[in-house]
């Protein structure tokens, strides 16, 4: 049937057109033999067709299960190309290599078109399949490398990352680490090609066809190219030799030089602004003379968008703030910083980063000091401006509700104002701390925080430089430092209108700048609250003894207290003002907050100094006390005898866990465990039984009972200790 029409030649050979035509393609264009290519649809995406009529034989030579799965991947429908390309892998990885070997010449255009597929899933797949596909044909690969390899390369920075992971690992597998760079060099001008044409020719009408596919889509599917365009010429430009990147410079020069390219710094989607600063930062770093060609743009791109705070965009433009301003000498002559960047970045600072402290506030202060003199002048104007902006971030709402990010505000800050002081003590430098402080004085949230240690380790540092060659310097500025802090903290402890958590804040301060080593607050922090070891055996056969596996501490007092150094000075006196001052507030005006500052500034300077201001001038006469003797004019003893006693005797509502506090506060200035003992015993005879349960309890935590009872002459049948 249909043989009279069929077209015959003489002795039946094949007709000479179509086979002539076929290798001619093949040959001059290096298309597959038995295809043109991939025919194109309505849709613009490459299909599976025979290049030519009468090609059918050649086409034959792929397996049918293959030149199905093939077909099957240029149908438009995402599910049909999901099965397809999980079934295309499981087929190279079942099938026998020279079976597999033959899909090759089709592969590249096939990967091109679903690699860049709307649907993350395909493309995810279509990686898992290229990896089974590479495993069967291994070196057989090479011939194609240069038609994959672009988008091979955009692949790997697919924003979809199990997309991206999968591409990575499917290069992993074609070429070890070693070899990655030399692949590239082969087909880098290849590969430079298809990042150059995706980022300066297509649009998203070009990759998709406006009539089949909806403009949300196309969109999307553009500037997820865009994204991972950019990505790969960074990657490209990290992986190759410098040679190879020299080799490519006029025609990177090319690519830098177009406006659209610099555009993307403004682009609507975040994703593509933050690939655009990384390459920013790549090139800056491996092309630093191809930038400086192009200086005013990439200043006015990257310097001008200094308060870009979308989280994507953020690090990689911060990156590329900090490499332009130290590869680009000549920078801030192509801005104008005192309104175009400065401003900016005061209002960032002053709103906490706007969540993203802990990623912008690390860079302040490389950002300082690559600062030129033009741009800080005058200084003093450009200091105070940065640290009451800085100041004021760090209690703006967002910075307050995240402890991370108010610790790197701290932190931060901390480094700038060592930078600044290293630079010039200048007067009134002092002046930017005290503020801070003020302001963690007033906010809760501060005071647990790094702050204060800070402030600590700050002071000791300027204690350290009194005695080099800027001692005058710094010598005035800690007195200026403890002069202004002593007003401040004054100011609000002498006001029966100041908050609890302010006279807590500034006990917490002053214990810091006390004991700095504090290992509860270290414990506090996660390092290890003390030193341990174990006591050495002094000889075989006493692991079981007494002592054995006993940890070995520091000194400490009879109530397990460490026994810090001595304060400063001028801490010292403050200490003392500030309790005269609170002593006050408790017996006039039977303040309870001021009681509670009271007993936190003894329990952490239990100094007979302190002590003595306690009991003010009217106290000045002992009367003779038989069972204390000597022990009488001890200040701690007197004022817990004069004034503790008295208030622990008293019903007036007063809180006697604080009450207590300040006993065990005065036997610390006790000499002995002999004398805690004559104390308690005395102050015990005239004690309620509550309160000196509580006492008992207290020690309770420290000492066994078997200790305890030699501390109370009293009948311990009353009590219960659980």
């Amino acid at each position: 049937m249909g043989g009279k029409n069929k077209q015959r030649t003489k002795g039946n050979v094949r007709p000479s057109s179509s086979g002539r035509a076929a290798e001619l393609l093949a040959r001059e264009s290096g298309s597959v033999p038995g295809f043109v290519g991939f025919g194109i649809s309505t849709s613009n995406d490459p299909g599976y067709v025979p290049a030519v009529h009468g090609a059918e034989e050649i086409d034959n030579l792929v397996d049918a299960d293959f030149r199905l799965v093939l077909r099957k991947l240029s149908k438009r429908d995402t599910v049909t190309k999901l099965k397809a390309v999980q079934e295309f892998g499981a087929m190279c990885q079942e099938r026998e290599s020279d079976v597999v070997r033959g899909v090759l010449p089709y592969w590249p255009r096939i990967y091109c078109k679903i690699s860049v597929d709307h649907d993350r899933r395909v493309r995810e797949a279509a990686q898992q399949a290229f990896e089974q596909l590479i495993l069967k044909v291994k070196r057989n690969l090479a011939p194609y490398l240069k038609g994959l390899m672009g988008h091979w390369l955009v692949a790997q920075c697919d924003t979809y990352s199990p997309a991206a992971s999968a591409a990575a690992v499917a290069f992993q597998a074609a070429f070890p680490l070693s070899k990655q760079p030399e692949a590239l060099s082969f087909c880098k001008e290849e590969v430079l090609n298809v990042l150059q044409d995706n980022l300066l020719k297509e649009t998203a009408d070009t990759l998709s066809d406006p009539q089949s596919v909806p403009e949300e889509e196309r969109e999307a599917k553009y500037m997820r190219l865009l994204t991972s365009s950019l990505l790969a010429l960074k990657r490209l430009l990290t992986v190759l030799p410098q040679s190879d990147c020299e080799a490519l410079a006029k025609r990177l020069a090319n690519i830098i030089a177009q406006g659209k390219f610099w555009k993307y710094s403004k682009h609507k989607s975040p994703q593509v602004r933050g690939a655009l600063f990384e390459l920013v930062a790549a090139l800056c770093e491996l092309t630093p003379q191809l930038l400086q060609a192009e200086a005013a743009r990439v200043c006015s791109a990257v310097l001008l968008g200094i308060d870009d705070s979308d989280p994507v965009v953020l690090p990689p433009l911060w990156e590329a703030v900090l490499h332009v301003i130290s590869s680009i000498q000549d920078c801030w002559s192509h801005v104008n910083v005192r309104k175009g960047v400065l401003p900016k970045l005061w209002a960032l600072l002053a709103e906490g980063g706007r969540g993203l402290a802990t990623v912008l506030h690390p860079n302040m202060l490389p950002f300082l000091s690559k600062l030129p003199a033009e741009v800080t002048e005058p200084k003093l104007h450009f200091c105070t401006t940065f640290f009451s902006s800085i100041t004021q971030g760090l209690a703006s709402e967002r910075a307050l509700a995240s402890p991370s990010e108010c610790a790197a505000i701290v932190y931060a800050t901390m480094e700038c104002l060592r930078f600044v002081l290293l630079q010039s003590v200048a007067e009134g430098a002092e002046q930017r701390l005290l503020p801070l402080i003020d302001k963690a004085l007033g906010t809760p949230a501060l005071q647990r925080g790094p702050l204060f240690p800070q402030i600590s380790e700050m002071l000791v540092s300027w204690e350290k430089r009194v005695t080099g060659d800027e001692a005058a310097a710094f010598q005035r500025l800690l007195t200026d430092f403890w002069e202004g802090l002593g007003s401040l903290c004054a100011r609000r402890v002498d006001c029966e209108e100041t908050e609890p958590a302010a006279l807590e804040g500034i006990a917490s301060l002053l214990e810091v700048m006390y004991d700095p080593d504090n290992p509860a607050r270290k414990q506090a922090k996660g390092k290890k609250a003390v030193k341990i070891c174990f006591a050495e055996q002094e000889g075989k056969g006493e692991e079981d003894g007494p002592s054995a596996g006993r940890p070995v501490t520091e000194p400490a007092d009879g109530f397990g207290k460490r026994k810090p150094p001595p304060p400063s000075g001028h801490l010292l006196e403050l200490v003392c003002q500030l309790a005269e001052l609170s002593v006050v507030y408790v017996c006039e005006r039977d303040s309870e907050k001021h009681l509670r500052f009271l007993a936190l500034l003894l329990r952490a300077f239990p100094r007979p100094q302190v002590f003595g201001v306690l009991l003010g001038p009217g106290h000045g006469k002992v009367e003779p006390d038989t069972q204390l003797g000597a022990l009488a004019q001890n200040p701690a003893v007197r004022f817990l005898l004069q004034r503790v006693a008295l208030w622990l005797r008293q019903d007036d509502g007063k809180d006697t866990d604080l009450l207590v506090d300040m006993v065990f506060s005065a036997l610390r200035c006790c000499g002995s465990n002999t004398e805690q003992t004559l104390v308690l015993n005395r102050i015990a005879m005239d004690l309620k039984w509550g309160v000196l349960l509580q006492i008992v309890q207290k020690v309770r935590w420290q000492f066994p009972v078997e200790w305890c009872r030699t501390c109370f002459c009293i009948d311990w049948s009353f009590f219960i200790i659980a």
